[in-house]
């Protein structure tokens, strides 16, 4: 029986005899107490479409899915409206409110997992890859994306490859919501070839019906929202195919309470498109006309309707025309050319893409290969002939003057090259397109995108920019691409309002876009990119200060939002500042006493006010074993190869001191998802008592943990279990907030660092000079106490500083890293109260017999479950009882042995008979006597005496513990004489309210006494560290322990509805076992 809140499933079989199949199938009970008698039967949703909802006020609705021969039960219900929204625009049929393709069929394959706040993984995307083949689909949307390193790189990317090229699979997907910067495309819609990538497009009835948009005095056009993505990809790819509707008002889930709403994106362009490939789909299986997604997509991409107004980065080869394609798959029916799919690769990139300086600044000549490609794995013989005979011939137009290409080109299967060449020397700063367009019989067949990117005249040392006084046109981008000076490490933009809030009649703010980009080798847009959004109002301005990259060329857009209205016209400025620093970032180790760093200031003279602070602390962990590979179950097997995925486990374990939040990082995994080398990974992360606390994927956030032992399960995924043997020992890292942050010391030489003397507040550096800066080691007495060799503490160093009299920061945003590897701790001081030690007098086989009892009982305690079941225990101690009759450590060893939690009160005379034991041997009044005086400090045989004395106490303490303990499980609260007589003995030597780790005494005192709320009040402060401070105890107690005991406590009480909440949540509070990935 599963139980989730409201919902109770049990797991039943049933024959399906119409069908003759087995289904396995679940009884699902949506109210509180589990009746099943009026129960529903449910099984797979693809079997028999069957949902239930979970309550009447949520409105709720879930279904069911069953793997694993009914091991595994999911009950799969919505992350957030997204996903029904999409499916609306697709395929709703309502009539007149009906979606582009109202008779399509829906499959929905949630990739949104509900932990990651309905972020997807690489596990769902896989699996659900693998589904539309084994159910299948004609056409899937894909309403997600993200950021990449690489484009058109990864497993993903391979798998949707053989999705579109080997399984005839259409697939579509939004290009990405991150414009209006050039180059903002994201995984995969944007970024692979085998995914035809949607912009979003607003239109002006869409203005005035979906928007409400007053544009009286105006004329707005139709235009992209000024978020939608922008191309070309990283490697010159046109990155947005088409264009679609970019918003729409349909329905979303019950739960919302509302029937529709209006959403907008290009998760909303993205299903649009996959609507009318749908309808073209279902007229070409009607007709009879071949369908293969090349000839799909060219149909769409040579019929689409160039808008105006819009660049081909911006709208790709236009707005989608489902009448047109179909005319021209008609017209083409018989083409066999049309199901080829042309490669088309310049070196190691898909186009050309010009966007530095050094690049974009010479005329240079481009190798460009056409290969030719048939379905993939197709080798029928009449394929196979086919690709024998192939031979084509093309017509080779450019688009622009700058770029030259043959004017024909013969193709053969196995691919060719030609050669083009790109002048942009004479182009003016901004950026450019052109096409070489190849066409067979007057029909584009594939083409070659080229993009340059030309910078403003500004020359390299130039640090103050004036773009001038900008006027917009509605939703009109301007683009401004800056040479970036060396020596820049950041960047001042101004933006001001150009109106007189004297003169101008309309005061109401304008929304207005700043967005910057530079694009590095090998990492994603987002790490060099900033958009802010700003509602200026008459006259007002606002500065925003960019790390920048000298080097590399910097995109400057400034926009006016796609739905504001009312005149708009804007000054900006740009002022280019930094210090140079070598090296870049500051590292630290112990025993070093610090690090010197050179800063150069290249742009002016400017003042330096150093700093730097250490925020976070990392921990480095390993497996606590080697990792295991196995394979998976049979959702799990590619359906056309049969080719299983296998999965890597791997365990970490770490102690939390304190209750607190904490990082989980994977640095070899994480950062990437799309253009992954391996098909998933994700981290579980649980407490001691298996309850799960959070997750960790591509992108980590912060997970709060109690106190105590943390475990952390990192699954990865790849169908080669070699790829996954690489990391059979992978560290992670486990990052946390320092409680203080740790400023380091600056000076400006050595000498003065380690004198600690005249540190580096301020000076000023001319123009092309440097100056050494000395950043201190933290002194120990800074560093955490739970620090361990080999941690690293993280933080940040800033050259600059703010001035408040300046507008800006003053100083580079995110500063640069500085780390501080930590070493051994010094060795702890000789404390005064340290006792003396005189010598041992004993004799060599005193010492030698001493060792051997000391071994003997030490091995008593290793012995295992089973040999203490056999047995093995008793038998030893009797043998040792011979020779060490009253030695205290071996018959605390039998009382420890005895004291277990089953069969209480079976076990419980024998436990009070064994502490008797113990107790008898031990001189209460001596105990007395000799703690009742002082003793010499610095004698060395008082200092013994008082050790020897120490361990008789604690050995009594502990027997009596028990002893009470035992006897509170035996007599009844009426009778409690032994209970009470032995806690009193016992509290002659110690207060057990004050140590929890006799926490069991005072409750079972608490409770006989009829003081329930007082019990109640220490259960949940136990509960509160999950049981961590009874460890160490003579009664242990879990987090799940104490539940219990609370449980019962509130039922004593009759407390019934807290008994259940109780209950319920011991589940999910102690589970018996781990949670799933």
């Amino acid at each position: 029986m599963i139980q989730t809140g409201m919902n109770h499933l049990q797991m039943i079989r049933r024959k399906e005899r119409q069908r003759s199949l087995n289904f396995l199938y679940v009884l699902a009970s949506i109210n509180e107490k589990g009746d099943f008698t009026k129960a529903l039967g449910m099984t797979d949703y693809a079997k028999e479409r069957q949902w239930g909802t979970f309550g009447t006020i949520d409105q709720f609705n879930f279904a069911v899915n069953i793997f694993d021969d009914g091991n595994v039960l999911s009950i799969v219900c919505d992350a957030g409206a997204h996903g029904t929204h999409v499916a609306g625009i697709t395929a709703a049929n309502e009539e007149s409110r009906s979606g582009v393709a109202p008779g399509a069929q829906v499959i929905s394959f949630k990739i949104g997992d509900t932990r990651l706040g309905s972020m997807e993984t690489g596990t769902s995307l896989t699996r659900a890859l693998i589904e539309a083949v084994k159910r299948g689909c004609d056409v899937i949307n894909l309403s997600y994306g993200e950021g990449c390193v690489l484009p058109n790189r990864g497993r993903f990317v391979k798998l949707a490859e053989d999705l579109v090229w080997k399984h005839n699979v259409l697939f579509v997907s939004s290009a990405g919501n991150n414009g209006p910067a050039i180059s903002t495309v994201g995984a995969p819609g944007g970024t692979s070839s085998a995914i035809l990538g949607v912009a979003a497009y607003v239109s002006p009835e869409m203005m005035k019906a979906d928007y409400s948009m007053m544009t009286e005095g105006e004329r707005h056009m139709g235009t992209m929202f000024t978020w939608s993505s922008v191309g070309p990809t990283a490697d010159g790819e046109n990155g947005v195919n088409i264009t679609a509707p970019g918003g729409a008002i349909t329905c979303v889930p019950n739960w919302t309470m509302q029937k529709s709403q209006l959403m907008n994106g290009t998760s909303m362009s993205s299903p649009h498109a996959a609507g009318c490939v749908a309808l073209l789909l279902s007229a070409c299986k009607a007709e009879g006309i071949s369908i293969s997604p090349s000839r799909v997509y060219r149909a769409i991409e040579n019929t689409a309707k160039q808008l105006d107004g819009l660049s081909t980065l911006q709208q790709g080869w236009g707005m989608i025309q489902v009448d047109k394609a179909w005319e021209y798959l008609v017209a083409r029916k018989d083409c066999s050319a049309e199901d080829v799919h042309f490669d088309v690769s310049v070196g190691n990139a898909r186009g050309v893409y010009l966007r530095q300086p050094d690049e974009s600044s010479v005329r240079q000549t481009f190798a460009v290969t056409v290969d030719p490609c048939f379905r993939k794995d197709d080798v029928a013989a009449e394929t196979q002939r086919r690709r024998v005979e192939f031979e084509m011939e093309f017509d080779l137009k450019v688009s622009e003057p700058w770029v030259k290409a043959p004017d024909y080109f013969m193709l053969m299967h196995n691919g060719r090259t030609f050669k083009i060449e790109v002048d942009p020397t004479e182009l003016p700063p901004g950026v450019h397109t052109a096409k070489v367009l190849a066409s067979n019989d007057g029909v584009l067949m594939f083409s070659v995108p080229i993009t340059v990117v030309r910078p403003c005249n500004n020359k390299m040392e130039q640090t103050l920019i004036d773009l001038g006084k900008l006027e917009f046109e509605p939703a009109e981008v301007k683009r401004f691409f800056l040479n970036v000076p060396p020596g820049a490490t950041w960047m001042d933009v101004k933006v001001r309002d150009c109106r007189d809030p004297l003169n101008d009649t309309d005061s109401s703010a304008r929304l207005v876009v700043l967005h910057t980009l530079q694009l590095l080798p090998h990492a994603a847009y987002r790490d060099e990119e900033v958009q802010k959004y700003f509602n200026l109002l008459p006259s007002k301005s606002t500065m925003t200060s960019i790390r920048v990259h000298s080097g590399f060329t910097c995109e400057v857009d400034v926009a006016r939002y796609w739905s504001a209205v009312g005149t708009t016209g804007v000054e900006v400025q740009v002022e280019f500042r930094g210090f140079r620093a070598i090296p870049d970032s500051v590292n630290l180790t112990s025993g070093s006493g610090g690090e010197c760093i050179r800063v150069f200031s290249d742009l002016k003279d400017d003042s330096i006010a150093p700093s730097a602070k250490l925020t976070k602390w990392r921990t480095p962990l390993r497996p606590k074993a080697e990792g295991i590979i196995t394979p998976l179950g049979d959702r799990d097997v590619f359906p056309s190869t049969e080719k299983r995925i296998y999965q890597l486990l791997l365990t970490y374990e770490f102690a939390q001191e304190e209750a607190g939040s904490f990082t989980p990082r994977a640095p070899t995994l994480q950062g990437v998802l799309y253009e992954s080398a391996y098909e998933s990974q994700l981290m579980l992360i649980f407490d001691d008592d298996k309850k799960y606390l959070g997750v960790a994927d591509a992108w980590p956030s912060e997970i709060k943990g109690p106190k105590g032992n943390v475990t952390i399960r990192l699954q990865v995924r790849h169908d080669d279990p070699g790829m996954l043997e690489k990391l059979k020992d992978m560290g992670i890292w486990i990052e946390r907030k320092l409680e203080k942050d740790i400023s380091l010391s600056v000076y400006s030489s050595r000498e003065s660092m380690l004198a600690e003397r005249n540190p580096l507040k301020r000076r000023i550096l001319k123009k092309g000079t440097s100056a050494p800066v000395f950043f201190a080691e933290p002194p120990v007495s800074k560093i955490p106490s739970g620090c361990k060799p080999g941690d690293v503490l993280m933080g940040t160093a800033y050259y600059g500083s703010a001035d408040s009299t300046l507008p800006g920061d003053g100083k580079r945003p995110g500063g640069f890293i500085v780390s501080y590897s930590v070493g051994p701790k010094p060795a702890s001081k000789k404390s005064d109260e340290e006792t003396p030690e005189g010598p041992d007098e004993r004799t060599v086989d005193e010492k030698v017999s001493e060792a051997v009892r000391d071994f003997r009982v030490e091995q008593l305690s290793k012995l295992t479950a089973a040999e203490k079941k056999d047995g093995k225990f008793e038998e030893l101690f009797k043998s040792f009882e011979e020779i060490y009759p009253d030695h205290l450590p071996l018959l605390l060893a039998r009382l420890q042995f005895i004291d277990t939690e089953e069969k209480r009160s079976e076990v419980a005379p024998r436990v009070v008979e064994a502490a008797d034991v113990v107790i008898g041997k031990i001189s209460e009044d001596e105990l007395a006597l000799h703690f009742g005086k002082n003793h010499d400090n610095e004698d060395p045989a008082s200092c013994k005496a008082r050790k020897e004395m120490e361990k008789k106490k604690d050995i009594l303490v502990e027997a009596l513990a028990r002893k009470a303990r035992a006897f509170g499980d035996i007599e009844s609260p009426a009778d409690s004489t032994d209970f009470e007589t032995t806690l009193k003995e016992l509290k002659k030597w110690i207060d057990i309210d004050e140590d929890n780790k006799f926490a069991i005494l005072v409750l079972q005192r608490e409770r006989r006494a009829k003081r329930l709320g007082a019990a109640l009040k220490l259960l949940n402060s136990l509960i509160k560290n999950n049981g961590e401070d009874t460890k160490g105890g003579i009664c242990p107690m879990t987090k799940a322990n104490l539940l219990m005991k609370r449980a019962q406590i509130l039922e004593d009480l009759g407390y019934t509805e807290l008994v259940e909440h109780d209950k319920k949540w011991r589940v999910i509070s102690a589970p018996k076992d781990y949670a799933l990935f």
